[in-house]
């Protein structure tokens, strides 16, 4: 008898198709080449662990899929990860994925007795893929809600109430001081994107698995893979004060106190006077980036706090 879940058999139900010539999802991203990425399958398993269920999104270097962690007992509940799963990289890239690796490693061990601790997503697990053209590094992390900016659009006119804003703020200032302080890391990259929120119920991801499973999105079939769309809208919120956390550490930089860096960072306009004028940058990066990013459209604010 079974002691651990089991891999839910192949979906009977086929999916619509989508029209083969007009470009969806990671297909849009700029320069995009298929061969650098990875054929994920429905259903694929996983590292001889994960079972995948859903498609969660897509970037211009990697895809990230919601995936049933079968290493756990039978009667226990159901637990999804999500997975990101890197494009093959160019031998620069390719330490930039091995970057992000080590310094989620490194977060994860630093000081979790630091109150920002909670509030970075951490790396619960990693393992590679090898296909014909590469390898592709995975990540295996916390599946979360939704970025900061669909987040902001969950309130009324697309504006978060001042008072769950400073509460979210806080919790990211506390992030950044556990990455300077703790860990000694410039994350380099804050945007709305890069802030997301965690789920007020896991069993939301459980919801769409299965929905999935039982009315698969239509999706693009061609010759060597398949292109899915991405299942990752949880509607409104049943909870109004969401808990952050800070995602993506492929360009962050790891640093000492005092020492200045020098080269470009950070999306354009967010970026700190000191980048600009490549004079030498530290942690302090980051909070002008935070400070530029709260009074952005993106963040919805609209300077109503």
């Amino acid at each position: 008898m079974a002691l651990y879940h089991q891999p839910w058999p192949p979906c009977a139900i086929p999916a619509a198709r989508l029209d083969l010539t007009r470009p969806i999802e990671e297909e849009k991203t700029p320069n995009y080449s298929p061969e650098r990425f990875y054929p994920i399958r429905l259903g694929q398993l996983l590292n001889g662990r994960y079972q995948v269920a859903t498609k969660l999104g897509y970037g211009a270097d990697s895809t990230v899929w919601l995936a049933r962690d079968l290493n756990r007992w039978k009667w226990s509940a159901e637990k999804y990860v999500a997975i990101k799963v890197k494009a093959t990289k160019s031998s620069k890239r390719r330490r930039s994925a091995e970057n992000e690796i080590d310094i989620l490693q490194h977060i994860n061990r630093a000081n979790p007795k630091h109150h920002g601790w909670h509030f970075v997503r951490k790396l619960t697990d990693n393992f590679t893929l090898e296909s014909p053209y590469g390898n592709h590094p995975c990540l295996v992390l916390e599946p979360l809600r939704e970025p900061l900016w669909l987040y902001c659009s969950r309130y009324i006119g697309g504006v978060i109430p001042p008072d769950i804003l400073k509460i979210l703020l806080q919790m990211i200032l506390l992030a950044l001081d556990y990455l300077h302080t703790e860990c000694h890391i410039i994350h380099a990259d804050l945007k709305p994107d890069n802030i997301m929120i965690r789920i007020e119920d896991h069993k939301m991801f459980e919801k769409d698995a299965i929905e999935e499973y039982n009315n698969p999105l239509p999706e693009k079939q061609l010759d060597d893979r398949t292109i899915y769309l991405s299942r990752n809208n949880y509607g409104p919120l049943t909870r109004p004060t969401g808990i952050i956390q800070l995602v993506d550490f492929d360009l962050a930089v790891r640093s000492t106190p005092g020492k200045l860096h020098y080269g470009a960072i950070q999306g354009e306009k967010y970026r700190a006077p000191e980048v600009i004028l490549n004079s030498g940058y530290s942690y302090s990066a980051d909070i002008w980036n935070l400070g530029v990013m709260v009074q952005s459209p993106s963040l919805a604010t609209r300077g109503k706090q």
